[in-house]
């Protein structure tokens, strides 16, 4: 179908955002023993209080709740259908869930193909998940990096996590912080051999800038790469220059660019989250913002009378939402 209108054009990407499925890059969470449910979203924003009512109560009495925190717990509940002015009866409702089935419901409520679990190294044979939509991202930890009497012994950090992937199934891998020596002597030369996926989050330009050509300089070695907010148009230009190098943004602040300097060949958002509800929460919030930029970026082209056909448009939500970092996970370097 060809987009006629302004109107139309929005109402069509606004469709198709809301609709799309996702993947999330890093959620930070303790899948088969974690807390979840409304005493943990509340414990992430609220007051201590002995009962979920009285802990909003005693959060809301004097104050509007705009944390970030707070939005996401009542876009979880509303989408979850569990009730935002009643928390004691959403907490009841929700404890009729098995955990395992509350689990399924969040993850098919965010319409999720692929989580990816942050699951520390010396923690990998824990990490079996009951849904295969949960997917390890293995973390190493600092202290493998520790220099020893005769420095650092970066090729048995290799073995271990080599060891520890195939514990818990994981092709995705990703330091603790940002380590230019442990990348290209241990990390780097890993994924390139095993064929792992490489997630690694940069503060700086500086630190872009040098990661870069580190990546260079390995072939076949495809990376997630995100960046501290200030940093984004500086990644987002060099991995212009490197198709190896996916950009994960962090909000909608730099989308519009993102999309002039690399079309769709990124992600747009990871939740980031702490608990499964607050990634969902996140995420849906995210969406509202994601499909008004993307209404913006779509008119220039529409206003020059070339046909925007919804298909189009569908194709281009999947792969910045989910089939861009998808593929990335699920497929060997080459």
């Amino acid at each position: 179908m060809i987009i006629s209108d302004k109107q139309e054009l929005r109402r069509c990407v606004k469709q198709l955002v809301r609709r799309a499925n996702v993947c999330e890059a890093s959620l930070d969470f303790d899948v088969e023993h974690g807390e979840v449910g409304v005493e943990a979203m509340l414990d992430l924003w609220a007051r201590p209080a002995v009962t979920p009512g009285e802990a909003l109560l005693r959060s809301t009495a004097d104050q509007t709740p705009f944390s970030p925190d707070a939005r996401a717990m009542f876009a979880a509940l509303d989408a979850l259908d569990l009730p935002v002015k009643d928390l004691d009866r959403a907490k009841t409702l929700q404890l009729e869930y098995e955990r395992p089935a509350y689990l399924r419901e969040v993850l098919d409520t965010l319409r999720a193909k692929c989580v990816l679990v942050r699951v520390k190294a010396g923690h990998a044979s824990a990490a079996v998940f009951e849904d295969d939509r949960f997917e390890p991202l293995l973390v190493a930890e600092s202290e493998r990096f520790a220099p020893g009497r005769y420095g650092v012994d970066y090729a048995g950090a290799a073995r271990m996590l080599a060891d520890a992937a195939a514990v818990c199934g994981a092709r995705n891998i990703a330091p603790e912080r940002f380590d230019l020596e442990a990348l290209k002597y241990c990390l780097l030369p890993l994924c390139q051999d095993g064929g792992y996926a490489l997630h690694v989050h940069l503060s700086s330009e500086e630190e872009i800038a040098r990661f870069a050509l580190l990546l260079d300089e390995f072939d076949g070695v495809r990376a997630l790469v995100s960046a501290d907010h200030s940093a984004q148009k500086r990644l987002i230009d060099e991995a212009a220059q490197r198709v190896r190098m996916l950009v994960c943004l962090d909000g909608t602040d730099e989308l519009a660019y993102a999309l002039e300097r690399l079309g769709t060949r990124f992600v747009a958002f990871s939740a980031g989250a702490r608990l499964p509800e607050q990634m969902l929460g996140r995420w849906l919030l995210e969406k509202e913002k994601i499909w008004q930029v993307m209404s913006e970026a779509y008119l220039p082209l529409a206003r020059t009378g070339y046909e925007l056909e919804s298909s189009a448009i569908e194709r281009d939500v999947r792969r910045i939402l989910c089939d861009n970092l998808l593929s990335l996970c699920r497929s060997e370097q080459t």
